[in-house]
């Protein structure tokens, strides 16, 4: 099977709450997969591929809590988790996606190059 993913993905975990109009998930955001167009979360929870979903992506440090707020459906399940594609994102959780990609990867200018391709 060909690889799809276009995008890079790092390694980088943290607390996810995936809502649906009939559903709330929280869960925690596989270490590898995620990325500009998409993430993985690995739960036992099941959700219709194709639901619209939104992604809350906490950031918390040590004064502050912060938030990467998403658009998306989901794209594929399997029995570890739900893989979601990204629709929409607002120019400041932007920012700090990109940001947090950055610094979670040996490769950033791969990451620059990829923003521009967004």
């Amino acid at each position: 099977m060909e690889n799809r993913r276009t995008k890079t993905r790092v390694h980088f975990e943290t607390q996810v709450i995936v809502r649906t109009s009939d559903a709330e998930l929280t869960s925690r955001a596989s270490s590898k997969d995620i990325s500009l167009r998409g993430l993985y979360i690995q739960t036992d929870a099941s959700l219709p591929v194709g639901a619209p979903c939104e992604v809350e992506i906490l950031l918390t440090g040590s004064s502050s809590r912060l938030s990467i707020q998403v658009r998306g459906h989901v794209a594929r399940q399997d029995a570890e988790g739900l893989g979601i594609e990204f629709e929409s994102i607002d120019p400041d959780s932007y920012f700090h996606l990109r940001n947090l990609l950055m610094y979670n990867t040996t490769t950033p200018e791969i990451i620059e190059e990829e923003q521009h391709l967004h």
